[in-house]
Parts: C-alpha cells; sequence; structure tokens
C-alpha cells in the first residue's frame, strides 16, 4: 500500500470503519426483512409433501420454509376448509374468499381478529376485503410439525368439494442431520490457509495480494450461495432482498480492488471480507438442518457458505494486518523526519539526514 502523506492513514481506517458498520447494517436488514416478509428460512429438519396437488376443483402448494399451505379454486367450484373442532373455516368459491366468524380455528390461524369472532354456534360467513380472491395461504397445526425420533409421518386436512366430503393429505420426511465435525474442520482449513502468509512472514505485496484473492474466493462463494438461496421455489421477498444486498456490497468492494486507487485495495478487500462472512452467518442454519432450501444440493451450498466465511474471515484478518505495519512505517517515518528538521543545517548532517529521510520515505512508499 502506497502512503504518501500522513493523512491517508486516517482515511483507510474511516474506509474500514465504514464498512464494518455497513456489514452489521447488511445482517440487521436482512434479519428483519426475513421477519417480516413471510419467511427467510434456508434449512429445515423434514421435507413435506402434498399428494395430488393438482385436483379438477383446485390446486393446492406447501412451501418448505414454513409448511404454509396455499390453495386456489378452479372456475365454477367451491371449496371449504374444516378446522380443528371439524367447523368450516373459511370457503373459497365464485365471489371470492368467505372467513366464518364464528369459527375458533379461524381465530386461531388469525384470519379473523379476536374481537370479531363470535365464539362458536352456526356459522356466519363475511366475505369482506376476500372478495374476487380465489387463493388462500394459511398455516395450519396438524401439518407443521413431526415428534421428535419419528423419521416419517402423515398429515391430513379434511375439506368440502362442491359439497363433497373430502381431505388434501400428504406426508413428511425428516433426514439425518449434517455432519457436526466437517464442516467446523473446513472451516478451521480455511483459516489456515489464509494465515499462512503472516506465519510465513511474507513481504507486504505478498500479504496483499493474499488478501485479495481470499475476498475474491469469499465473494464468488457468497455471490453464488445468495442466487442458489433466491432462485429456489420456496425463496421468500426476505431471501430475495438479502441475496441483492449482499451482491450489490460485495460488487462495490471488488470494484474498488479492480479499478480503485491502490491505497484503498486493502480496505476493499477487508469490506468484502466482511461481507461474505455476514453472509455466511446468516446462512448458518445449513450446518444444522439437513434439508436446504436452494437449487444446488446440499452439500455444494454447505461447502459454498463454509468457503464464504473461512475465505472471508482470512480476507479481513490478513488484510487488517497490514493496516499495523503502515501505521508502523508512518510512525518511523515522522520520526525521522523530526530528527532531520531538529538536527543541526550542515552539508553532512543535511546530506546523511535526507538520505535516512529518502530511504524511509521508498520503505513507506513500498
Amino acid at each position: 500500500m502506497r502512503i504518501n502523506e500522513t493523512r491517508d492513514w486516517p482515511r483507510v481506517i474511516r474506509a474500514a470503519v465504514v464498512a464494518a458498520v455497513a456489514i452489521v447494517c447488511v445482517g440487521i436488514g436482512a434479519g428483519a426483512a426475513s421477519a417480516h416478509l413471510r419467511s427467510g428460512t434456508v434449512a429445515v429438519d423434514y421435507r413435506a409433501s402434498i399428494v395430488s396437488p393438482v385436483t379438477a376443483a383446485y390446486a393446492a402448494q406447501i412451501y418448505q420454509s414454513d409448511h404454509g399451505l396455499t390453495l386456489t379454486v378452479r372456475r365454477g367450484h367451491a371449496v371449504v376448509m374444516l378446522g380443528y373442532l371439524n367447523e368450516p373455516v373459511w370457503r373459497l368459491d365464485a365471489a371470492g374468499l368467505w372467513v366464518n366468524a364464528a369459527s375458533p380455528t379461524a381465530r386461531a390461524m388469525h384470519l379473523v381478529s379476536r374481537g370479531a369472532g363470535t365464539g362458536g354456534g352456526p356459522a356466519q360467513w363475511r366475505l369482506g376485503r376476500g372478495r374476487g380472491r380465489h387463493t388462500v395461504v394459511w398455516h395450519d397445526a396438524r401439518v407443521q410439525a413431526l415428534p421428535a425420533g419419528v423419521a416419517r409421518g402423515a398429515w391430513r386436512v379434511p375439506l368440502i368439494v362442491d359439497g363433497r366430503a373430502e381431505a388434501m393429505h400428504g406426508a413428511l420426511r425428516r433426514f439425518p442431520d449434517p455432519s457436526p465435525w466437517l464442516w467446523p474442520a473446513l472451516l478451521v482449513t480455511w483459516l489456515g490457509i489464509s494465515v499462512v502468509p503472516l506465519v510465513r512472514r511474507e513481504g507486504p505485496d505478498r500479504v496483499r495480494g493474499a488478501a485479495m484473492v481470499l475476498a475474491v474466493i469469499a465473494a464468488t462463494a457468497a455471490a453464488l450461495a445468495a442466487v442458489a438461496f433466491a432462485l429456489d421455489a420456496y425463496a421468500s421477498p426476505g431471501t430475495w432482498i438479502e441475496g441483492l444486498d449482499a451482491i450489490a456490497f460485495l460488487a462495490v468492494g471488488l470494484a474498488v480492488m479492480w479499478r480503485g486507487p491502490r491505497n484503498l485495495h486493502v480496505a476493499a478487500a477487508i469490506w468484502v471480507g466482511l461481507v461474505a462472512t455476514a453472509v455466511g452467518l446468516l446462512d448458518g442454519a445449513v450446518f444444522l438442518h439437513p434439508v436446504i432450501l436452494a437449487v444446488l444440493p446440499g452439500t455444494v451450498l454447505r461447502l459454498l457458505v463454509v468457503t464464504a466465511l473461512g475465505a472471508g474471515l482470512g480476507a479481513a484478518v490478513v488484510g487488517s494486518t497490514q493496516f499495523g505495519q503502515i501505521a508502523d512505517a508512518v510512525r518511523d517515518h515522522e520520526r525521522v523526519l523530526a530528527r532531520a528538521r531538529a538536527a543541526p543545517v550542515s552539508g553532512t548532517g543535511a546530506s546523511s539526514s535526507g538520505g535516512r529521510g529518502r530511504a524511509v520515505r521508498g520503505r513507506v512508499e513500498r
């Protein structure tokens, strides 16, 4: 890193601080988006399925991320869903979505407010804002979980389709948990590879180059993981926003590394490393749950996430060591200049001090 004036050092420090604050904002923003925009889940313990999701009367789907159910009625048909007490909860027909205000299940599912419900008795159908709607999405406790230690199970939601008693049903299947030691071992391996230039006491140029290479590797892995999660059929808006934010921040850092001033390359490498680390931490559930909700196989996704984490941390750590070396060089340069100014003016003294100053200045610039 080239430093011609001591004011460059505070400027680089400010860039690193801004990067760290930005990464915190990315993590908070993505977490908030995941919490408020349906679900940001990227891995689950078991997979849910529907038997005969498409019929003559309706089409149904189950979301793997939170096991939410969706049903779309076809033209000319009517579907009623029965609740936990076998009472009618909602009805889809040509007019739209009707909700039974007297259904305890409708209140439990937050389809009607607690104050609006009548607490049992004959069905009281209300159309309200459901007018013209032909699709309903809801969370049903009958679909949500498998008991501990059970690998397979079945679920069933009773329906009345065109006046006939039917049911929407499916299966739940639990998968083995990921290896508890393989992925932590790979993370430690990445960190070990990252600090090799520091252990070997390589020169500043090699250390700076290592930080930049690690940053590129981490950015590539983080971007591929973000795209794979976003393209999954069950990806939520929160997942899309998280992926777009991460890719944008990575692109900014790589652009500075590629086209920016030389004295900002290390700061950009640290920036990219921190962003990739944030992506890896946000997607850390892939190491705890067996079913990954992405378009790539689970093993590939875990490898990408552990690479983003390991190489990202490595880039941040290796790059930060350069700041310490720069600070030492700047202090040495200032001390030499101070001694040169304090020395008596003479031909020999001036020549000697000037030579020492030029030598130190050359080392700092390198």
